[in-house]
């Protein structure tokens, strides 16, 4: 596994526990050409024991847990400044070494060091074996990973197994958020999330009706909304809300195909355009957005309730306003029946 390009010496930022993420200024050209994407199920969440021996096979879990917190804590760094933190304890206890380093690429096409923690200040005879990782988010190279070993220690198969693993999912979390970061600014936006807006979603939608019904295929739409959020706003306030709203924005975008277009429709409630999709296969990815959002732990929030409604044409209609208006009355369903849930249109498609 190559280097992920020549960086300077990354400052420590002590080994006490209460030692904080040191922020580095330097930058590299991001110049490597990009490595096959890697293909592996996102393992679910399982518990870490801090102390244990390096992840084994018998470790696979608990390090594959700890991965897991790892990217759930960069999706809430933006907002929570130790969710950063977090993320990188959580990459030195599934890595088991001595330092975690993360550089993330700018808007000016350059590999900038971001944070580092552990123990990075070394002395003459420090011969502790370090290795670099390159982010990739699909062939776009989003970032790297720099990984100090223990003393003493080598990096030992089934580690860089579990580092190969590691790239494909911190690079898709690290380059949702770049990349969302990047839109807010951009036209046809929402500012808040840097998802498209309700009126480039109803553009979208006339184009892929219009290409549906030309090719005969389907189309599906699927609407979110949280469930109560005028209460995350009235408790915590409108700046926790919306920080609320643009990490529910990642979420979501990492669990979407390359293909699927996703909006913010407005308030909390977001719309997502499937192409080639009916509405079987679209009640089951809106299943699968929905458990994303609800599993998901959110600073100070906590966990949330989602409700979701799903449509697909022809079957309930080729024109766009009339196929949205159904999707919006699944929701409405799913909300009557007690939120928490989704709803297909028409009678008896509640689950």
């Amino acid at each position: 596994m190559s280097p992920a390009g020549s960086k300077k010496r990354l400052p420590g930022s002590g080994t006490s526990k209460r030692s904080s993420v040191a922020p580095i200024n330097t930058a590299t050209p991001l110049n490597a050409p990009a490595p096959p994407a890697p293909h592996g199920p996102r393992e679910r969440k399982g518990d870490a024991h801090p102390g244990t021996p390096s992840p084994r096979r018998a470790d696979r879990r608990a390090a594959s847990g700890c991965l897991w917190d790892a990217c759930e804590a960069l999706l809430s760094s933006h907002s929570e400044p130790a969710a950063l933190e977090r993320a990188l304890d959580a990459l030195r206890t599934a890595f088991d070494c001595d330092g975690v380093a993360l550089h993330a690429a700018t808007a000016e096409g350059t590999l900038e060091p971001w944070c580092a923690r552990g123990a990075w200040e070394r002395t003459a005879g420090d011969l502790r074996e370090a290795l670099g990782v390159p982010l990739y988010r699909g062939d776009e190279r989003v970032g790297a990973l720099d990984l100090l070993a223990r003393k003493g220690q080598r990096w030992r198969p089934e580690q860089l197994s579990l580092v190969r693993t590691a790239s494909g999912a911190l690079g898709a979390a690290l380059g949702a958020r770049i990349e969302l970061e990047q839109l807010k600014r951009q036209p046809g936006r929402d500012a808040i999330t840097g998802l498209a807006d309700a009126r480039a979603f109803h553009q979208r939608m006339v184009e892929e009706m219009g290409h549906a019904e030309g090719s005969g295929t389907p189309l599906a739409v699927v609407t979110l909304d949280l469930d109560l959020f005028s209460a995350i706003n009235e408790k915590f306030g409108e700046a926790t809300g919306d920080q609320v709203l643009a990490e529910c924005a990642l979420v979501l975008k990492l669990a979407l195909r390359e293909g699927d277009f996703i909006a913010r429709l407005g308030g909390d409630e977001y719309g997502v355009l499937l192409p080639d999709c009916d509405l079987a296969p679209a009640r089951r990815l809106a299943e699968r957005l929905r458990h994303s959002l609800e599993e998901h732990r959110f600073p100070r929030v906590g966990k949330l309730s989602v409700s979701a409604g799903v449509a697909a044409s022809p079957r309930d209609g080729m024109d766009p306003t009339e196929l949205l208006g159904a999707a919006e009355r699944a929701l409405g369903l799913a909300k009557k029946a007690g939120r928490h849930r989704t709803a297909a249109s028409g009678p008896s498609q509640t689950h």
